[in-house]
C-alpha cells in the first residue's frame, strides 16, 4: 500500500489468510471528507472479511527499518457494514483498530507496537475474543456510549493505560488478564468491574475518577 484504501459503503474487501500487506508510510495521503488521516489508511465504510487461521495469518505492517516508529494511521471502521477480523496482525499503527459506530467481529486479533491498540466512539459495539494488545502507549479505549464485548483476551505492556472506560461506557469485560502497564484499568468512580478479569503487576492496577472530570 502506498496511498489510502477505502472501502465503500455496499462494496466487500475479502483479505485472504497467509496475506502479507506492506504499508508504505508517505507525508502525502489524503486528508479530506473520506479520510481521517495524513497517513496511510484502511477506512471501511462498507464490508471486510479479514480471516486468517493460526498457521495463516493475516497481517498488515509498515516498510520500515525502525521497529518503534508510528508509520502508518491503522484499520479505520467507519458506520461500516459487516466486518470479520480473524488471526490478524496489525504493527505500528497509530491505532490498530478504529471504530466509529461499527461494530465488527474480531478473534485472535493482534495489535502490536501500536500507539493505541483498539479505540471505540459512537456507540461501538465490536465482540473481541482471544485478542492481544501488546507493547503499544494505551490498549483500549471506550467512549460514547459504546458497548463492547471482550473476553478471553490480553493487554500487556503498555506504556499508559490498558483499558479506559470513559462514563458512558456500557461495555462487559469478561476473563481478560491486564497485566503489566503503568495503569492497568481506568474507570469511573462507582462502576465495578468483574472479578473474572485478572488485573495484576501493573504500576497501579486501578485508578477511578470521577465521573465530572471524565
Amino acid at each position: 500500500m502506498t496511498s489510502d484504501l477505502q472501502v465503500p459503503a455496499g462494496l466487500t474487501l475479502t483479505i485472504k489468510p497467509g496475506t502479507t500487506i506492506y504499508v508504505q508510510p508517505t507525508d502525502s495521503s489524503k486528508i479530506g471528507p473520506e479520510f481521517l488521516s495524513r497517513e496511510v489508511e484502511i477506512l471501511v465504510r462498507g464490508s471486510l472479511r479479514a480471516v486468517g487461521t493460526a498457521a495463516r495469518p493475516i497481517v498488515i505492517k509498515p516498510i520500515s527499518t525502525d521497529p518503534e516508529a508510528i508509520l502508518w494511521s491503522g484499520l479505520e471502521l467507519v458506520n461500516s457494514e459487516q466486518v470479520q477480523l480473524e488471526h490478524l496482525l496489525l504493527e505500528q499503527a497509530e491505532v490498530g483498530v478504529l471504530c466509529l459506530d461499527a461494530s465488527p467481529q474480531i478473534r485472535f486479533l493482534q495489535v502490536r507496537r501500536s500507539r493505541y491498540g483498539i479505540l471505540l466512539q459512537q456507540q461501538s459495539a465490536p465482540q473481541i475474543t482471544d485478542s492481544l494488545l501488546i507493547d503499544g502507549e494505551a490498549g483500549l479505549f471506550c467512549w460514547d456510549r459504546s458497548a463492547p464485548q471482550v473476553s478471553r483476551s490480553r493487554i500487556v505492556n503498555q506504556q499508559e493505560e490498558g483499558l479506559y472506560l470513559g462514563r458512558n461506557c456500557r461495555g462487559r469485560f469478561i476473563g481478560n488478564r491486564i497485566e503489566e502497564n503503568d495503569r492497568g484499568v481506568v474507570l469511573p468512580e462507582g462502576v465495578s468491574f468483574d472479578p473474572s478479569n485478572r488485573v495484576t503487576n501493573n504500576r497501579q492496577d486501578f485508578l477511578r475518577y470521577s465521573r465530572e472530570l471524565d
